[in-house]
Parts: C-alpha cells; structure tokens; sequence
C-alpha cells in the first residue's frame, strides 16, 4: 500500500453503503455501479459497510481488506415467488422492512457518511437517520424518466415520482452518471444546482483489460464452435431491464434475419447475461446463439470482434459500453446507447441509427476495416483509462464526501 493510501486509511471513516440489491450479484448495471463506487472508496482510502438484502451471508474472509458486508432477511427468502417480482418488492418496500431498520439502525452511529443507491434505498436509509448523518443518493438513472418508457401504469409512474422526488431533494447530495440526468433531475424536482454532482459511472479497467490475456481468441472460439472467420457481435446484461429488452427483441427478431440476407458474411451472435427469456432461449437460427448466466463475461467479450448496443429506451451511463472499452472491443451502438459517455462516433465508436440497414451497414464497415478497429479500440481504452477509471471515481467520492461533511 502506498503512503498516501496508508495515511488516507488512518484519517478516512467508515463509510455505509446501502442497496436494496443483492449486492454480489454478477448481471446487471446496478450491482456493477455499486462495487465500483465501493471500490473506489476503498481506493479513495475509507472502511466501506455494506447493507443489503440477501438469502445467504457473505463470508468475511472472502471479502477485500476495508469492506465488510451485512446482510438482513426480506422476501428474498421466500423462494416460491419469482426473481423478478422479489426484486421488485425489495427495491419497492426497503423502507418498510424491520430488519433493515434494525440493521441500519444498530450501525449508522459508526459512519462518517451513508451512500443510499437507487431512489428506494435513498428513501429508506434518510428515514433511518432522519438528518443525524449526511445520506448522499447515488442515481442511476432518471428513474421516473426510465419508468415512464417502459410502462403506461399510472400508480407505479406516481410510485417512482414520489420516491425519487424524496431522494433528491432530501440527500445532502445527489450523484448523477450524465449531464442529461442532472438536467432532468433538476427540472422535474427544482433540486438546487449545488445538491447535484455529475460522477459517470465507472469501468473496473483492470479486471476487463485481461480479457485477452486471460482466455486465448482461437481456442475459446473453437470450444464455442466458432469459425476463425466469422464475424462474431456479442450484446450482454440482464435481460429483464426494459431497455434491453426492447433491443434484445429488435436483435433477435430484426437485425438476426436482415443480416442472413444481407449477404454480409459469415456473422453470428451472442446473446449473454442473465433473464434470457424463453422465447429467446427456444428461438433456433444459425446465426444467434445464447450464453444464460456467464461466470465472466470476459469469456465472450475475448471471442468478440464487436459488442452491439442498439438501445432504444432506456437512461444513465451504458456499463457494457465502458467494459467494451476496457477489453479493448470495438463498439457499434445507437445514439441511445451511448448516451451519457463523452465518446465520438468514428472516434471511440460507431454510432448506428436504430434501424436494421444502418446497423448492418456500420457492421460491415467495421468488419471490413482492421484499421478502423484498431483506431477505436485505443482511442476507446484511453478514453476509459482517463474519465472512466477507478481513481478518477475515488477523487470525485472523496471531493462529495468533504462537502457534506464541511
């Protein structure tokens, strides 16, 4: 440990982090965005608590030196009702929890500082402390933005409104992953400029940069029973998030079949991560393939010629985007998708329109271009390394930290 790091360790507090989560989860934007907010505030030189609902208990030996875990019952436990919908009743009803309660309770006397993720835990967590310590809500999203893409339901949109609304305008401050979610935030709840803080999300840059150095190209694509040739388009993350729902069916049920009869070569496709829905799973083609529940994505992302993103809802910072860069894999994705990274199209990227020709055209493109590959690919991993990367994060958390607690 450096002496910086040393000395920061001796003079830092503890720091609690509640999700409504599990926190361990390997899919999904969500859990992803908290590990790298831990780590960077391990980084940044601070003990880190995590609170969060859980069916079993995280074996402290197992964990990183300044993190610490604590887990509380909730309907998690109740196996008879699905993932889903539990994940959905926790996020919505943290607040109401006893053991939550009791747990955030008994600790927060211990911390300098709580970081609430996701407007649920915000909630909970301020109704906790009720205003003894500073409660900083980390926003994902504009999550009634999201919402109000994704369902016409009247009672969850006022649901979501309500407990964002609370998030933000009672946090001492708000953290934000783009310029537009600080815009949106502010206009729909008049939170004062100062309460909120633009912090991307961040890119674990040194656990994805081994992606070529751990797993061998030739041989991993021959075990997945894929030619030298082929042209291989990878798109992964939880498939229950609306937004990749919405391009995993224009994938599958679209771009799948126009790229057969394009004439555009030997490509294929992956679909991976977890929430593969059923009818995904079943569908047979020759040109798609689907990987449920990966242990390490980087498997498929060392076999990848390039990740696709062609969302069309959907808000925050794309974290598939940021690990593609990490990995050194070129990137076709839609405006959408890349919205809130500060990328260039034919720079870092290329940017596609949402629709089949467009796709299959700047596919070719790449394809046909190892030039143009190699350009995005570096100019991707320096983009990543210098506004993306894991000290760029510490410095942000550290600078919130002291004006809450000034």
């Amino acid at each position: 440990m450096s002496e910086r790091k040393k000395q920061s360790r001796q003079t830092a507090g503890r720091v609690g982090v509640v999700a409504p989560i599990d926190y361990r989860s390997v899919y999904g934007g969500a859990p992803q965005r908290i590990k790298a907010d831990v780590e960077a505030l391990i980084e940044a030189g601070h003990k880190v608590e995590v609170i969060f609902p859980a069916r079993t208990r995280e074996r402290q030996a197992d964990l990183p030196a300044g993190l610490s875990l604590v887990t509380y019952r909730n309907v998690q436990g109740a196996t008879f009702v699905r993932e889903k919908a539990r994940m959905l009743f926790d996020m919505h009803t943290q607040r109401f929890s006893p053991f939550f309660r009791s747990a955030l309770g008994k600790r927060y006397g211990d911390y300098s500082v709580i970081f609430a993720h996701l407007p649920w835990s915000a909630v909970a967590a301020l109704r906790v402390v009720k205003g003894r310590i500073p409660v900083i809500y980390a926003a994902h999203n504009f999550e009634y933005g999201l919402i109000r893409q994704s369902t016409r339901n009247p009672l969850v949109h006022r649901l979501v409104y309500n407990a964002e609304k609370y998030a933000c305008t009672k946090a001492a401050r708000t953290l934000c992953v783009s310029e537009l979610e600080v815009r949106e935030l502010a206009d729909t709840y008049r939170v004062p400029p100062e309460k909120l803080v633009l912090l991307p999300n961040t890119a674990d840059v040194a656990f994805f940069s081994q992606t070529h150095t751990l797993y061998d190209r030739t041989s991993e694509r021959k075990k997945l029973g894929f030619a030298p040739s082929s042209f291989v388009l990878l798109f992964h993350g939880r498939m229950d998030y609306s937004g990749n729902m919405d391009a995993l069916e224009f994938i599958v049920k679209e771009l799948a079949p126009a790229l057969k009869q394009s004439q555009a070569g030997d490509m294929k496709l992956m679909i991976a991560g977890a929430q593969i829905p059923n009818w995904c799973l079943e569908y047979k083609s020759e040109t798609v393939s689907c990987y449920p529940d990966v242990p390490d994505m980087r498997r498929l992302l060392s076999v990848s010629d390039a990740v696709i993103v062609p969302l069309g809802i959907g808000g925050g910072t794309r974290l598939k985007i940021l690990e593609s860069f990490a990995a050194g894999v070129p990137v076709v994705s839609s405006a959408k998708g890349a919205e809130g990274i500060d990328c260039e199209d034919g720079t870092h990227l290329l940017i596609a329109d949402r629709n089949t020709d467009d796709f299959i055209r700047k596919i070719r493109t790449l394809a046909g271009d190892e030039k143009l590959r190699r350009k995005l690919t570096t100019n991707a991993y320096k983009l990543v390394v210098e506004e993306y990367g894991l000290q760029v994060a510490a410095r942000s958390l550290e600078a919130v930290i002291a004006q809450v607690k000034a």
